[in-house]
């Protein structure tokens, strides 16, 4: 009974935690380490020596996490925060 119930609060756990290993991109990262590390972005948008990498976890799909390329390297990444609605005076 007690390895029933902690494998329900294990799966329960790892429904919570996005699917995606952002914690292990780091700045100055080359594009490929990225894509090695994380799998094939969701979509991909940019110009010049911009480019944005972005991710949307299968068990979080209302989340988007970004990572800001400049050269081929990472120059930022995180989660896309939503912009907050502005309250009528």
């Amino acid at each position: 009974m007690k390895k029933v119930l902690l494998g329900v609060v294990l799966a329960l756990l790892a429904g919570c935690s996005p699917w995606l290993e952002i914690q292990q991109v780091n700045l100055g990262m080359a594009k490929a380490e990225v894509i090695q590390q994380m799998g094939k972005p969701t979509s991909a948008s940019g110009a010049g020596n911009e480019e944005y990498l972005w991710y949307v976890p299968a068990n979080a799909f209302w989340q988007k996490y970004y990572v800001r390329l400049l050269n081929g390297k990472v120059e930022s990444y995180g989660l896309l925060e939503p912009k907050p609605t502005s309250q009528p005076q």
